[in-house]
């Protein structure tokens, strides 16, 4: 397929465009950050979501027949410090491509988060559950959620949990741990009082570019499969580098707080019940993922 990805600068682009090149796809990959130059094979193109007269022109250009909109604001703090911006992109942005997208008759899959939820519910998250975030990421990605359900019957919405992966545009959890870890650091401090399931983006990869072949439209989770806490990523890591001088300190959330202030929710930990139910579910166990992803991209730390 011709296909227009929007974000792609970041962790999950970087894994996600070479798949889809590699599948034979042909990519227009997109973002408003052009520093890195090229993702994957392909030198990257300035889109900006937020003006709809970009999103049309690109549609007009290359004429897609699948738009893959990954770019959102992500940083949870960023986004209460300037909560419009978080709505004109993460809610409005995507309902340009939405509109775009209804306007040419254009497929759309759209990247959304566990973070549409409020984190009660003890059980994993499937997607039959009602979302009620608890912050404005949530809200905002929730919004766009609904932009494309409403105006795009021809759509996949695949909400990831704990972004992981990206080797150096990773500035996520793991990356900060292994930054520690290379900085000398003997103590970590890791919370143990919230939860989530990763989600391996080179899996993710994978299991996508199977589902946007399939034509089996609808709202899905990609996660890997498991649960755990910050505190249990973090004595995995360690116990994978095999540096038994290191001490894991399981910390509360208030240990946090002045940095992370944003509210999250207790919970984060899905189940890709309708990948499961239709047999599609290729996403591997977070810990084997892991271990993957140390293996690949850190080789020079492990022993």
């Amino acid at each position: 397929m011709r296909i227009l990805a929007t974000g792609c600068a970041g962790m999950l682009g970087s894994a996600l465009v070479p798949q889809l090149e590699a599948s034979g796809h042909e990519v227009t990959a997109t973002d408003i950050d052009l520093g890195s130059g090229r993702v994957g094979g392909v030198d990257l193109q300035h889109l900006d979501v937020r003006i709809p007269e970009q999103v049309d022109n690109w549609m007009d250009r290359i004429r897609p027949e699948l738009v893959v909109h990954l770019a959102a604001h992500t940083d949870l703090e960023l986004c209460e410090r300037d909560r419009d911006d978080a709505w004109r992109t993460n809610a409005l942005g995507t309902k340009h491509v939405a509109l775009a997208c209804r306007r040419r008759g254009t497929q759309l899959a759209y990247i959304s988060t566990a973070g549409v939820f409020d984190g009660t519910k003890q059980e994993p998250y499937i997607e039959f559950d009602a979302p009620s975030p608890i912050n404005t990421y949530g809200a905002s990605k929730y919004q766009g959620e609904l932009f494309v359900q409403r105006l795009v019957p021809e759509s996949y919405t695949v909400r990831a949990g704990w972004m992981v992966g990206g080797g150096a545009k990773d500035h996520k959890f793991v990356a900060k741990i292994l930054k520690q870890v290379m900085d000398g650091a003997t103590t970590l401090h890791a919370v143990g009082d919230k939860f989530g399931t990763p989600t391996y983006a080179r899996d993710f990869a994978e299991c996508f570019g199977r589902l946007i072949l399939s034509q089996s439209y609808g709202l899905y989770h990609m996660a890997s499969i498991g649960a755990c806490s910050r505190f249990d990523v973090t004595r995995k890591i360690v116990s994978l580098l095999d540096r038994s001088d290191i001490e894991v300190v399981e910390v509360t959330s208030d240990f946090f707080s002045v940095e992370y202030f944003a509210d999250r929710p207790r919970s984060e930990t899905m189940r890709n019940l309708v990948l499961d139910l239709q047999g599609m579910n290729t996403m591997r166990n977070w810990e084997v993922a892991l271990e993957d992803y140390l293996v690949t991209d850190f080789p020079e730390m492990m022993r």
